[in-house]
């Protein structure tokens, strides 16, 4: 991949980017303006779409120049040449380039198309500059159609020292899957509806097997259309203001999880459904701020915000299967799912930076502090949308009448009137005692507060907690409908709050770096952090990390660089169970407390806060070599223990790069890498059998039950570019392999680790090897016909082997019992790309 290697000329190969498409992946939402443009055949955006310079970086010399730490610099974009626009002072260029792509193979595959999804057709590239340099003015026009989903524009316009204006707009595809069966119609709607010839809570597995296998494959994906425009005005020559505003829609449909309660321990019964999920959301972000800079002070005030919503509020499909209660009672029968949207949200941060250099010691302080707001206030749904009765028609009343839960009179509230209030501060003192030590120190605060307390009661009723499953779970288990109340649920065990998790950071750090001589250069630094929790397992961690760092230029061919990051993380007690307030145990008049299951094994320790040590080590070493060459070589140790007898207890990752770069003259760029990395990753657990004793190894979770988990990754890579010139056309060649391989292995005490001990004798101690590997080869010459136009051909072909254990017999059927799923999963392919574009200079 690119990212790969330190060479910009693979960035401005045609053909190369044509197959590392994965680049466009950079553009995604984000505050304010966007900074970079292109699409999987030109990632960027035009620049240095027609090569390098033959003169070279600079008019005095064409010798390639090097970064201080010996690398090469990308060649010089070869820029065309301006004509003068009448005799205002005006002068133009660009070019206009009209193509044909063509895909063959396996083109429908989700890996494939994932963020390019390419079609036959007709593709588009044009750029226009114009420029005065009389009073710096100037105004710039890229745009790229390669079809409709799959397109950017933009426009930059202004006078340089004086404003700067961008508009742009883009459409990105994701593709989730290509070969997808779906059993309902209206797929990207908020209703899905099942298919003629199935019944809703009527159906047999016979019947939804037979209707799934006889869909056509189609295709599940979201595309992102974005438009923005944002503005830089120099008020001054101390002032500037700045602001940018960008709308974003996304609209499609992806697989997603829709269960109608669990369906392994009861076969024939509820059902578990992938479903095609609906997406058409918006998001709206603006920016816009002052910078002042003077020759002791500086400062910058601004404003983000940022403001989410959805077409729809929730969404529901209908489900095959029918319910049956497992204690033989009768059971009104549930037609529907449904599933509510992420909340509608604002976002709003003001934000204040002041910089001043202080007289001694050639210092410089500075200070930075934001106000951010995150709200939700979205209109709540109502608990459940069933007409009639759901439940059990069972003693106590386990039967539950529609009419009080498919209404927002059901819920405390009608709006979430939910908040999280940050307050941050930053400060920083760099200090210059002398020529060769430089002292740096920071500090932060950051406090999070959760505001506002959701109670899950129905006025109606009078119950607590909520619906599990749109009624399923408690229409097949009596008394696990999800609701509370002091009478004949009084012992029934559900969530009645929401749970705020306030947040107080304190972080300080300080260190320095000396200089020994003009090729040697040490650091040091140490950095102490205090995280304070509100109802998490453990309320206060401290991490106290130590970094040493040494860079030496010893040889004139040589650059060494080192780095070692040793952390220690450690906390105040650990609680297993912060969480007890927000369940219905916590309302008085709740009974069988004593006969409650614990929460989990208190031996569990969940390693975002568990204490752990951390060691790190990069080696970096760059050699300088005749003839313009360059070798980079790295390697990277990142080892992770965690205190744990329950839970991750290891991860550790290792890589190791090779890269060669060589540009004997603007006419020759190459460049070639290999590399492999792995990471292992240990996780132990418990199963847990009947009881209220949460210790390890007591009756609730004994030492018969535990189990251990090893799941290791191995990554190796490999690419070659070549660009040469040859006469007046110039030939790119592209290489790049990737061979993925991950085991997962475990080990048990006994038979009872398993959910189902029977399935002991199948357990072979690990699943089947997983396995991604993909080989791309690009070829494409660019030909000049005369001194205005110029035919480029290109030909990308790429080949995927890809087994993923997850989805071993998909390929036979997407039912399994009352098990729907609508996404095939991975699978291997050969795909072909070739294209044409005829290119006329302005």
């Amino acid at each position: 991949m690119c990212t790969r290697k330190r060479s910009r000329t693979c960035r401005w190969s045609l053909l190369s980017l044509a197959l590392l498409g994965g680049l466009a992946q950079a553009q995604d939402s984000g505050a304010g303006i966007d900074l970079q443009f292109g699409n999987w055949l030109d990632p960027s955006g035009r620049i240095g779409w027609d090569g390098c310079d033959p003169d070279g970086a600079s008019w005095l010399s064409a010798e390639p120049k090097r970064t201080p730490t010996g690398f090469l610099y990308g060649c010089a974009p070869h820029m065309p040449a301006e004509k003068p626009l009448g005799d205002n002072g005006w002068t133009y260029s660009g070019n206009v380039g009209l193509g044909y792509l063509h895909v063959s193979g396996d083109e429908a595959n989700t890996h494939w198309r994932r963020f390019r999804d390419p079609d036959d057709g007709l593709i588009l590239q044009a750029n226009f500059s114009l420029k005065r340099a009389a009073d710096g003015s100037y105004a710039d026009v890229r745009l790229s159609r390669l079809e409709r989903d799959n397109q950017y524009y933009r426009a930059v316009f202004g006078q340089a020292g004086r404003y700067k204006v961008q508009a742009f707009v883009r459409s990105t595809p994701n593709v989730l899957s290509g070969n997808a069966r779906s059993i309902w119609d209206g797929v990207g709607s908020a209703h899905l509806t099942l298919k003629h010839g199935l019944t809703a809570a009527g159906s047999t597995p016979a019947q939804v097997a037979a209707l799934s296998a006889a869909q056509p494959f189609t295709t599940l994906s979201v595309v992102r259309d974005k438009q923005g425009v944002s503005i830089n005005y120099l008020l001054n020559p101390r002032w500037t203001g700045y602001a940018s505003l960008t709308h974003e829609e996304r609209k499609g449909a992806r697989p997603f999880g829709g269960p109608f309660f669990f369906n392994y321990p009861f076969p024939a019964n509820g059902g578990i459904y992938e479903i095609p999920r609906p997406i058409d959301d918006s998001t709206m972000n603006v920016t816009g701020g002052f910078r002042f800079v003077g020759n002791v002070w500086r400062s910058d005030f601004n404003y983000t915000g940022s403001f989410f919503r959805n077409a729809h509020s929730a969404y529901d499909y209908q489900v095959p299967y029918g319910l049956y209660s497992v204690a033989g009672a009768s059971t009104p029968a549930l037609y529907s799912g449904s599933f509510a949207y992420e909340p509608e949200n604002d976002y709003h941060r003001l934000g204040v930076t002041v910089s001043r250099k202080l007289p001694a010691w050639n210092g410089d302080f500075s200070l930075a502090m934001a106000l951010t707001t995150m709200r939700q206030n979205d209109r709540l749904q109502a608990p459940m949308d069933c007409q009639g009765q759901f439940g059990q028609n069972l003693a106590p009343p386990f039967i539950f009448d529609c009419a009080n839960w498919n209404t927002t009179d059901a819920l405390s509230r009608k709006r979430a009137d939910l908040a999280i209030n940050n307050q941050k501060l930053d400060a920083r003192l760099v200090l210059l005692p002398s020529d060769k030590l430089t002292w740096r120190s920071t500090g932060r605060y950051l406090r999070e507060d959760y505001a506002g307390t959701y109670w899950a009661y129905n006025p109606l009723t009078g119950q607590y907690g909520y619906i599990a499953e749109n009624g399923a779970q408690g229409s097949v288990v009596p008394g696990e409908m999800g609701v509370w109340d002091p009478g004949a649920n009084a012992s029934v065990l559900t969530r009645i709050r929401n749970l705020p998790l306030d947040k107080e950071t304190h972080e300080l750090s300080s260190g320095v770096d000396y200089r020994l001589d003009n090729r040697n250069t040490l650091s040091a630094t140490y950095t102490f952090t205090r995280i304070e929790r509100a109802h998490r397992e453990i309320a206060t961690t401290r991490d106290n990390m130590i970094k040493l760092g040494w860079n030496n230029r010893t040889l004139d061919w040589l650059t060494l660089r080192a780095n070692y990051t040793y952390l220690d993380r450690s906390g105040s007690q650990y609680y297993y169970d912060p969480y007890a307030f927000t369940f219905s145990s916590s309302l008085p008049g709740f009974t069988g407390e004593d006969a409650l299951s614990p929460h989990t094994v208190s031996a569990l320790r969940k390693y975002d806060i568990a204490s752990r040590t951390q060691q790190k080590l990069d080696l970096m070493a760059t050699f300088i070599l005749p003839r313009d060459m360059t070798v980079y070589a790295s390697f990277r140790g990142d080892r992770n223990h965690y205190d744990a007898q329950i839970g991750r207890q290891r991860l550790d990752t290792y890589a190791s790069s090779l890269q060669w770069e060589w540009q004997p003259n603007p006419a020759t760029t190459t460049s070639a890498w290999i590399g492999h990395d792995r990471s292992t990753l240990d996780v132990a657990n418990v199963n847990d059998a009947t009881g209220t004793d949460p210790a390890l190894g007591g009756v609730t979770y004994p030492d018969a039950n535990r189990w251990w988990m090893s799941d290791t990754q191995r990554n190796h890579y490999a690419g070659l570019n070549l660009t040469r010139r040859i006469g007046r056309a110039t030939l790119e060649l592209a290489w790049n392999w990737t061979y993925s391989k991950g085991r997962t292995r475990y080990r048990m005490a006994s038979p009872d680790a398993l959910t189902v001990p029977a399935n002991a004798a199948q357990a072979s101690g690990g699943y089947p090897l997983m396995v991604y590997r993909v080989n791309s080869l690009t070829a494409g010459l660019s030909v000049p016909l005369n001194e205005r136009m110029r035919l480029r051909f290109f030909d990308t072909w790429e080949r995927g082997n890809l087994s993923d254990w997850h989805y071993f017999g998909f390929e036979d059927t997407l039912v399994y019992d009352h098990r729907v799923y609508t996404d095939g999963g991975p699978s291997s392919y050969k795909v072909n790309q070739v294209g044409m574009l005829f290119e006329v200079a302005l």
